[in-house]
């Protein structure tokens, strides 16, 4: 059972830890040197199902190999572990469980490592309220944490190459590829005059039309797509369907398939981490609107000036991603020959062929850096500079960053 103990944290630390687990809604744990647990701050669930898990975080301080500091990471779950000191007393706090997806058929759910002593109906509603974290997310919990308990943290990259983990593995192998094998059974319940009015501005690319769409139309309604009664994983379903519905729309008017795919696996993942309503709500409007914005911009390089020919290399050149775009093929798809294609290529749109398609490579590598994890060396090969120094020298000199810069300064704004 769990000790109250009053005297253990001042009012205004108890107070802090109860607003940051409000926010972040990852349980913490302390227990007394002895492994008797003092305080925690957790769900409003039956008292049974705590202490099962109470029990289960003891035994991993037991059987961590460093109870002073580690991090206990499994393939679809994670907790910190550090010690800290109160009236001159030892104590373990822990941070966890927490998980790496939202999505559990019970198969996986008993692979979870606090499973075994739950039974199937527990364990969901367990796993319902466990917060999802990116690595990002974890770091920052662990070093707020650590400043308040022990006035010193860790640096992300400290926390990141941590000796005993395999957090950086754990975190590539939480796919969500198994969501596009089941993408066509979700169905949206929500009128389809409004549905299509919706795809509709995302195809033609019109922010203003679909603005003005989500202020005057009521919410997407959608239907019971699992066996969960928990809205927020309906809603969850729901977003899904309206994600692959967003993508395939923002690929019929004009948007190329790499772009868009890439657009929905963000989207995807950043909507597995929602924990309420209000937060799939935004993030499903988002993504719409960024789907939107690629649209338009994709369409704004198909000048409606431009001749047939013009328009069909500007096309082969930003849908191209298989192989090295040539002068000498461009001219032979117009039928022209490569010196007049060059001619009428600058005459019509300001640039050469060179320029065009070096800019279209520079904003291709620039989603790349924002949106994958790819090295330095892979988006240079993918994208066909003869060097990665060449592709560093060439985004500096269009950016006005390193590619390195660039990836850290969005990777900043995303967190």
């Amino acid at each position: 059972m769990e000790k109250k103990a009053i005297h253990l944290l001042p009012a205004q630390e108890e107070a802090i830890i109860q607003a940051f687990f409000d926010y972040h809604r990852t349980p913490i744990w302390i227990f007394h040197h002895t492994l008797e647990l003092q305080h925690s701050f957790f769900y409003d669930i039956p008292e049974h199902l705590k202490g099962s898990l109470a029990a289960h975080i003891q035994s991993l301080i037991s059987m961590s190999p460093d109870p002073s500091f580690d991090i206990l990471c499994y393939e679809k779950e994670l907790y910190y572990l550090f010690t800290f000191e109160r009236m001159n007393e030892p104590y373990y706090l822990v941070g966890g469980p927490m998980l790496l997806s939202s999505i559990y058929q019970a198969a996986e759910m008993k692979t979870l490592s606090f499973s075994s002593a739950m039974k199937g109906k527990d364990l969901n509603l367990l796993v319902d309220n466990l917060p999802v974290v990116s690595l990002n997310s974890f770091s920052s919990c662990l070093r707020i944490m650590l400043l308040l308990m022990k006035n010193s943290t860790l640096s992300y990259e400290e926390i990141c190459s941590y000796k005993l983990s395999n957090l950086t593995d754990s975190f590539r192998n939480a796919l969500i590829i198994d969501l596009f094998d089941h993408q066509e059974e979700y169905r949206a319940h929500t009128p389809y005059s409004h549905e299509i009015a919706l795809l509709t501005c995302i195809k033609e690319g019109d922010l203003t039309m679909l603005e003005s769409l989500y202020r005057t139309l009521p919410d997407i309604k959608y239907g019971n797509m699992s066996n969960h009664s928990n809205p927020v994983r309906q809603l969850f379903y729901g977003c899904i369907s309206n994600t692959t519905l967003a993508t395939r729309y923002a690929i019929e008017g004009g948007l190329d398939e790499e772009t868009a795919f890439t657009l929905s696996d963000l989207y995807i993942k950043r909507m597995e981490a929602c924990r309420t309503l209000y937060e799939l709500h935004a993030v499903n409007e988002k993504m719409a609107m960024d789907f939107t914005r690629h649209v338009s911009e994709a369409k704004a390089l198909i000048h409606p000036k431009y001749s047939a020919a013009i328009r069909k290399c500007i096309e082969s050149i930003t849908g191209n991603r298989q192989e090295k775009v040539s002068l000498v093929a461009l001219a032979k798809e117009v039928n022209l020959t490569p010196h007049y294609l060059s001619f009428l290529f600058q005459k019509e749109t300001g640039q050469t062929i060179r320029s065009f398609v070096e800019e279209t490579r520079v904003n291709k590598a620039k989603e790349l850096l924002i949106y994958s994890q790819m090295s330095y060396s892979d988006i240079s090969q993918s994208l066909f500079f003869s060097s990665q120094s060449y592709f560093i020298s060439v985004f500096k000199r269009r950016v006005g960053l390193t590619p390195k810069k660039f990836r850290d300064l969005h990777s900043k704004s995303n967190r």
